[in-house]
């Protein structure tokens, strides 16, 4: 089990670098796709390799909601929006630079975690924490609501991961909240987002800020 949560938690810290390194909103969608993916095999090897049927559940759950209904109302919000090319000045790689700081940091903080709990998964721990961290600073760093928005759905599937390998699992029924929860805000961000392109035909953050004053 520790290896195969290793792989999995690492998979997708590597492919939470790529949303942050990839400028396309498409690209970064399909990229948000497969890491929800890779949390719910994460799940459901957790649930076949420590007997937890309900973590099957979670993970077929996790799957339809991360996996295709989420996505879709992204689709939906995105649809139209040109691809913004990099402004002068600012570089994806400074962002991802930022990223290998957090991934330093995560391990530093979940020391004293992985020290004091003897789980096979202990290991994939700082990993998910990393995710985690890494969503926070997309929420900071985005340069239109879709961005925030992506931001937060990774900080939650970092939260889902740290959850499932800190205590094998939550019950089905909170993380039946959970998902409950997300894709309620979600739907709540999408109407939001699309009141705002329709009265000032943009949700740059910069262009409105502009017209703030």
């Amino acid at each position: 089990m520790t290896t195969a949560s290793n792989l999995l938690a690492f998979l997708g810290l590597v492919v939470t670098l790529l949303i942050v390194w990839r400028q396309s909103w498409p690209a970064r969608l399909r990229l948000f796709v497969a890491q929800s993916l890779l949390l719910a095999a994460l799940a459901g090897t957790i649930g076949v390799l420590a007997h937890r049927r309900g973590l099957l559940l979670v993970a077929a759950v996790f799957v339809v909601v991360k996996g295709w209904v989420i996505p879709r109302v992204l689709a939906r919000i995105g649809s139209g929006e040109p691809v913004r090319p990099v402004a002068p000045g600012r570089s994806s790689g400074l962002v991802l630079l930022g990223t290998g700081g957090l991934v330093v940091a995560a391990y530093v903080i979940m020391l004293p975690v992985t020290s004091a709990v003897e789980l096979p998964t202990e290991g994939a721990i700082p990993l998910a924490f990393a995710m985690a961290l890494i969503g926070l600073l997309l929420c900071v760093t985005g340069r239109d609501a879709l961005g925030h928005i992506l931001g937060f759905l990774v900080f939650e599937n970092g939260i889902f991961g740290l959850a499932i390998l800190a205590t094998y699992g939550l019950p089905g029924i909170v993380e039946a909240g959970v998902f409950l929860d997300v894709l309620v805000i979600v739907l709540i961000m999408e109407a939001v987002v699309v009141e705002v392109r329709r009265e000032h035909d943009s949700i740059d953050v910069d262009r409105l800020r502009e017209l703030r004053g």
